[in-house]
């Protein structure tokens, strides 16, 4: 027996039917890559939007069979079917909520679907006087079942079963709402033709008042659709854009890098690249047999090439003798340009020595032939230096300086000529060597000083933190610049105890600052990688504070790049306990080591310091300024604020603040100076008696005063 249809409410339960199947497949989805706070809320949304979307179409698809097929239930009747809906698309989501869902997960969830779906069909029956059913019914019921539930499931397993998340396409969406679709309205459509209906409490209602409570329940179920399909479109454009974002970023990051690695002349590596990768050979010296050379190349009378045809005809040949010497040098070798007419090589091999021979002669070979420069030819040679590990030196800094020292020797004899380290070639060593004894004499004759810098708010103009800076004063040579003393000290490891006594002056300082004139402010002290890397360095820096008697707050300290990449998990172990404590954690010239996006996310850091480098020329080189551009964004992107160093003119103080940087120091507010001289400029920024100010610090040097 056939029953009548309604053709406009079938129109609505079928439109209603896809609409909330086509839903299904990027609900499932979209729960699956919740992760909490968020899952339980992406659940809940899901579970009453489809819950109510099946729902609708089941109770329309009802009252589209008309009053002598499917029995309509009373309104209360239709609450247990919502709520089995609800429940089922509950179990189905909860199912692959938060995890890319395996085998077992994906077929509990499409059972889940395929039961609610049963469960509605059941419910809405009996609430209209029950079912009497055969054979041939429960087959038909299966059936469809079955076609739900392989939709469901294959779709899901199109999306996750290959371990890992795929793109479903808009296309295959639509195939599988059909298929489930289909399911629906056949389980529902068969089931009057297919089953005896017992006792039915039939709804009597007139067309119209079936249609208008059908364009009800479908306007219900379309509003709570559309709105998920728009929330689901809306995160689907947040998430594009955020993926383009993080796109972008990793592009300038990309080029930020390159540019802080490599020269922007010939392209080759910088110093700052061969240098890493030097320390990373040395680092992997305890292969048997590994030797590393390190050759210093120089262009002889190079400066004789910019005065006669001008500094653009000599970048030209500076690139073409780059290209040559590169073509001579065979990976996974490192050719680096270090200077204006200098360049440096690595080689890292068993036999480095016998492959710096061949190597340097081919570079020797490559430059024989003459440059063309505007008709004219124009020969270049280059002399060499070379030193090899382990027979000259052990230690990086010891090779290169090894290296030039028979760079020197070899333009002595002329040049033209590649010369090998000889231990008579390094004259100066003896000079080194009283240097490194006055080093230690010094420290224990407390002939250093702690100078102090301030960093400025470009913002307001005050001071927000000096940086504590050594500085030695030697009996007959007077002030000795750091840059003449500090690289001995590495070499000699007496930079671990001048770190630990520059932390505990300056710990101490801001004690008596405080104590004496209530000045309280950061003290920001820098840490050599050598220093940082001692297993003790956590102790050093917690007694420092604890001696002093001040608030781990008041401390601000200061790291390369390179300190922090020697170890990144123990640097970030270190560096978060610190944090704990207060302490602020700052990257020192920041832009010429790693310039890495991974340490800046996974390490507790505040601030970036970008280095002098690219400051000195910041008002009139365009390159400079993007890369400052792309540090600042880069630092306020990920929450840090960004220092800028060598702040020399008004000039250079502009561009920084229209570049959005934090704060700057520099000569152009003061040198680096004893606390007793820069009592004035804190007097004014802190708003304090000067009398008691100049008066706390002349006490303070005194006590700090051998």
């Amino acid at each position: 027996m056939t029953h009548p249809v309604d053709p406009v409410i079938a129109a609505f339960a079928t439109g209603i039917t896809l609409l909330a199947c086509y839903g299904c497949l990027p609900a499932a989805i979209w729960v699956s890559s919740a992760r909490p706070p968020g899952t339980a809320v992406r659940i809940a949304g899901n579970t009453l939007a489809l819950g109510v979307g099946l729902w609708s179409a089941c109770m329309l698809e009802a009252l589209a069979l008309g009053p002598h097929g499917w029995p309509f239930p009373t309104f209360a009747g239709g609450l247990t079917p919502l709520a089995i809906a609800c429940s089922g698309q509950l179990c189905a989501l909860a199912f692959i909520a938060g995890r890319d869902p395996d085998l077992p997960a994906i077929v509990g969830s499409a059972f889940s679907f395929s039961v609610a779906l049963w469960g509605m069909e059941w419910s809405i029956a009996q609430t209209s006087g029950g079912l009497l059913g055969s054979p041939a019914a429960a087959a038909w019921t299966a059936g469809w079942l079955i076609l739900a539930f392989g939709a469901f499931a294959g779709g899901l397993w199109l999306a996750f079963g290959r371990h890992r998340p795929l793109r479903v396409s808009r296309r295959m969406r639509v195939a599988l709402a059909v298929a489930i679709a289909i399911a629906v309205l056949g389980l529902g459509a068969g089931m009057p033709s297919q089953w005896h209906i017992l006792g039915a409490r039939c709804c009597t209602a007139t067309p119209v008042s079936r249609r208008l409570l059908a364009v009800t329940i479908a306007a219900l179920a379309a509003a709570a659709l559309i709105v998920r399909q728009l929330m689901a479109t809306f995160r689907e454009k947040l998430e594009e854009h955020a993926s383009r974002s993080r796109h972008d970023l990793a592009e300038a990051h990309a080029r930020l890098h390159h540019i802080a690695t490599h020269d922007p002349l010939t392209g080759l590596p910088n110093r700052n690249l061969l240098k890493e990768r030097l320390a990373r050979s040395l680092a992997e010296r305890h292969h048997p047999g590994r030797t590393i050379a390190v050759a210093a190349i120089d262009l002889d009378r190079f400066s004789s090439i910019n005065q006669s045809l001008g500094h653009g005809v000599g970048d030209g040949v500076l690139i073409e003798i780059a290209h040559r010497l590169e073509s001579a040098v065979p990976l996974p070798h490192t050719l680096a340009r270090v200077g204006g007419d200098s360049f440096g090589l690595l080689i890292d091999g068993m036999t480095a020595r016998m492959e710096a021979h061949a190597i340097t002669s081919g570079m020797l070979a490559a430059l024989e032939q003459p440059f063309l420069v505007n008709g004219e030819e124009i020969r270049v040679r280059i002399s060499i230096g070379v030193s090899v590990f382990p027979d000259d030196a052990r230690r990086g800094d010891d090779l290169l300086a090894h290296a030039e020292a028979a760079l020197v020797s070899s333009k002595r004899h002329g040049g033209g000529r590649v010369l090998f380290f000889d231990p008579s070639m390094s004259d100066s060593m003896q000079e080194r060597l009283a240097l490194e004894n006055d080093l230690r004499r010094a420290l224990a004759a407390r002939e250093f000083e702690v100078h102090y810098q301030p960093q400025i708010s470009t913002r307001t103009g005050r001071i927000l933190s000096v940086e504590a800076l050594l500085r030695w004063r030697h009996p007959q040579k007077g002030l000795i610049a750091p840059s003449s003393f500090i690289p001995l000290a590495e070499q000699t490891g007496l930079i671990v105890p001048l770190d630990a006594w520059v932390l505990e002056e300056a710990c101490r300082q801001a004690r008596l600052w405080l104590a004496e004139s209530g000045i309280h402010f950061k003290i920001a002290v820098n840490l050599s990688m050598m220093q940082f890397r001692c297993p003790d360095a956590l102790e050093t820096i917690v007694s420092a504070v604890h001696a002093a008697g001040i608030d781990p707050r008041s401390l601000e300290i200061e790291l390369t790049e390179s300190a922090l990449m020697i170890d990144p998990e123990k640097s970030a172990t270190v560096l978060k306990l610190l944090r704990s404590m207060g302490i602020t954690i700052a990257i020192d010239d920041f832009g010429t080591g790693y310039s890495s996006l991974s340490y800046l996310r996974r390490l507790p850091i505040d601030k970036l310091k970008i280095d002098r480098s690219f400051i000195r020329d910041l008002p009139t080189s365009p390159t400079d300024e993007s890369i400052v551009r792309a540090i600042v964004s880069l630092a306020h992107s990920v929450g840090l604020q960004v220092v800028a160093e060598g702040v020399e003119t008004a000039a250079q103080l502009e561009r920084i603040r229209a570049l959005d940087c934090d704060q700057w120091q520099g000569y152009y507010c003061c040198q680096p100076q004893p606390a007793v001289e820069l009592a004035e400029r804190l007097i004014g920024d802190a708003a304090i008696s000067s009398t008691g100010l100049r008066a706390a610090l002349t006490r303070a040097s005194r006590l700090l005063s051998p």
